[in-house]
Order: C-alpha cells, then structure tokens, then sequence
C-alpha cells in the first residue's frame, strides 16, 4: 500500500513537471514569434523609407538623361565602376546598382542606426551632381592650348568635369589631369559665334546637360579665374623639359651669357601669314622689323644685361635682320612644343602674332610686349577680333 502510494505521488510530480515544461516551450515560443514580427515590421519600416527616398534621389545623379535596360552611368562614380556590370535591384523602369548601393552607405554614413535620420533630412544625404563638358579640338599647339583651357575654365565655373578625347596631342605632351574616354550622352553643344572673342554665353550653360563645346575660345577672360590651375595643367612633361632645358644652357654656354642675364624670348610668326594670299585678305599679317627693334629698345631701356632668344618659323629672316650680340637663335628642328619649352626659361617676352606667341607669353609670365597691328583693321578677321578679351590687360601695345 505505501509502495503504491509513492509511485502515485511520483507519477504526479512528473506530470506537473511536464506540463510546467510544456507552458514554458509555449511561452518561450510566444516570444521569439513577437519579437520575429517587432525586427521584421521594423526592417520594412526602414526599407520603405529607405526605398522612397533613394527612387526620389537616384534620378538626379543619372546625368545622361536615359535609362539602360542594365545598367545606369552615374557622373559621381569611379570610372571602374561605371564600366562594371554587377547584380542590380530593379525599381520599377530604374536599374539600382547595389554597388551604388553599397557607395551610398560608406560614403554618406547610412548606416542602419541612423537610416532614417540621414535620408529623410535632404541636408542629410549631401549628393553633389556634376556633370561632363569637353571640347571639340582643332588646330595647332596654340589653338589647342586655347581650348584645354577655356574648356578647363568653363567647367570650373560651371561645376562640371571636363573631358577630352584620350588622342588629343595635349595629352601626348603635357601633365594634363582632365579625364578622358568618357562617352558621352544627353549631350547639347555650344557653338561659338566669333573665334577672338569673349562669350558671356559660354558661362551661362544649363547644368541640367552634358555639353560639347565647337570653336577656339581664344580668350583669357574663359580662365582667368583658375590660372594657377591652369599653369599646373600646362606644364610640359618631363622628357619634353629636359631636352629644352639643356638646349636652353647649350645656346647660353654658346654666346657665353651668364646666369646674371635677363632672358626676353622673341618669338617671330611668318610663314603663311606672309606668304598665303588667303590668309593676308582675311586681315592677318605679320610684325615687321621696326616693331621688333623697338620693343628690343624698351627692354634695354629697363634691362642693361637684356639678353634676347628668337623663335620662329622662318628663322633665316630673323638671323638676317638681327645681328647684335646679344641675341641668339633656335636652330635646331624642334617639334613644337619643345620650342616652347625653350623659351618658358626666359624672363620676359616680345610677341608678334598668332597663337603661339601668346602662350609662350602666357607661360613665361613678366613682362610682355605685343603687336598693335594685328589683324588688320576693318578686315574680316577684325570683325570677330576683341583686343581687350583677347589680350590680358597687363601686356603692353607697341
């Protein structure tokens, strides 16, 4: 009777024991399911915030103005990425790169903590649009230095990158930072009205577009406001500085001119401004002999140790003319741009026309004298011809 009284009694507690475990399970279970459904409903809140306001952005950063079926170009991205093709979320017509995705959160801190307070406050996700400028490149040295860097000024003002093709010269020759290889699309082009003149119309682009810009700018009012970038832009690569540094002190050592001299680069345009017909009815013309004596006269006047270096492309005329001791000659059969590397070691300049000329002036810097004949008054080239915004306003007539 006690025997079975105790199995009884054991049997109970047992049960008790099982049916406490069973309540537990079910509550245990009760909370996991709640707290399921808390992180879930949570994570959807975030993500429809967080889905609304990135389709509100993401059209902005497109600045080609067209979807691809893949894929979507973004100007703020790296080139590498612009070239990949990765897995996308598709919203609705948009395709959403997650590496976009992925550079939206390291970049703008939307972490998942503060998700909701960095997108929903716009001065929260800073996103800054830019978009793409190039140039469509013609001519000679001068006239392609005159388009880097009105193309270069123009896209400062504009907050816009520029862009060049990757076998324009310039890159060939100089430390030029612009990109290049870049496609364009959503494209509007300015064409400019008059060659030697400066359009305030080039300033006042719509920043909603990509833009190509047609003409030769030539004017120093398109970048004065970044010359100290521009001088960096220019500057001519290393292999190309070496060979005219020492054919520099080659043509010193030869006349046995010392450092304590003042260098004048003289550089000397004929050739088809004397010689085409075509060229001299359109109004351009070249500096005679008395302009250049004189403006040799004015800086003897202010430079006793005046030392004068010619560059030119009939240089024949110019050794025939100009025989004092005191100047030399560029003899050597140079490409362009080492001639003008040459004379970026001077000092000072005397110019007489064209391009050229005026950035080996441009890039030496101090004092320069100009031709005040150039071009020939009432010419057609006159017409489309603003001294003033052609010329910076420190250089001197003559």
């Amino acid at each position: 009777m006690h025997g079975l009284l105790k199995r009884r009694v054991g049997l109970h507690c047992i049960s008790i024991k099982t049916a406490g475990s069973v309540r537990m399970k079910k509550v245990l279970l009760l909370m996991l399911t709640f707290g399921v459904c808390i992180f879930v409903y949570s994570f959807l809140i975030d993500w429809n915030t967080m889905y609304g306001v990135i389709k509100d952005k993401l059209p902005k950063l497109n600045q080609f103005g067209q979807y691809r079926q893949h894929t979507t170009t973004y100007s703020n991205t790296s080139p590498e990425l612009l070239r990949t093709n990765d897995q996308s979320l598709t919203t609705g017509k948009m395709i959403v790169s997650t590496k976009l995705l992925n550079k939206l959160y390291l970049e703008k801190s939307l972490m998942p903590g503060n998700l909701t307070n960095s997108i929903v406050t716009t001065t929260h996700f800073p996103i800054k649009e830019k978009n793409y400028i190039t140039i469509t490149f013609q001519g000679r040295l001068g006239n392609l230095l005159f388009e880097y860097a009105s193309l270069y000024g123009i896209a400062k003002h504009h907050n816009m990158i520029p862009v060049i093709d990757k076998r324009c010269h310039l890159k060939k020759v100089l430390k030029i930072s612009a990109t290049s290889g870049q496609q364009l699309a959503n494209v509007k082009r300015y064409n400019e009205v008059k060659g030697c003149t400066f359009e305030k119309n080039a300033f006042n682009l719509d920043r909603q577009y990509n833009w190509t810009l047609n003409g030769y700018f030539q004017s120093w009012k398109y970048f004065v406001d970044n010359s100290e970038q521009i001088r960096k832009e220019l500057q001519f690569k290393d292999s190309i500085q070496h060979v005219a540094f020492n054919q520099f002190r080659e043509i010193l050592n030869l006349k046995g001119i010392s450092n304590r001299s003042t260098y004048i680069a003289v550089h000397v345009r004929r050739g088809d401004m004397v010689h085409s017909s075509v060229m001299t009815k359109y109004g351009y013309t070249s500096a005679d002999k008395r302009y250049i004596d004189n403006a040799m006269a004015s800086f003897q006047l202010n430079f006793s140790n005046a030392f004068f270096i010619f560059s030119s492309d009939d240089i024949s005329w110019c050794k025939t003319h100009f025989t004092k001791e005191n100047t030399a000659f560029i003899l050597q059969k140079n490409s362009p741009e080492v001639d003008m590397a040459i004379m970026t070691n001077c000092n000072h300049s005397i110019i007489t026309t064209g391009s050229y000329g005026w950035w080996v002036a441009w890039l030496i810097g101090g004092k320069t004298i100009y031709y005040k004949k150039y071009p020939v008054k009432g010419s057609e080239l006159d017409k489309v011809f603003n001294s003033e915004t052609y010329r910076p306003p420190s250089w001197i007539a003559l």
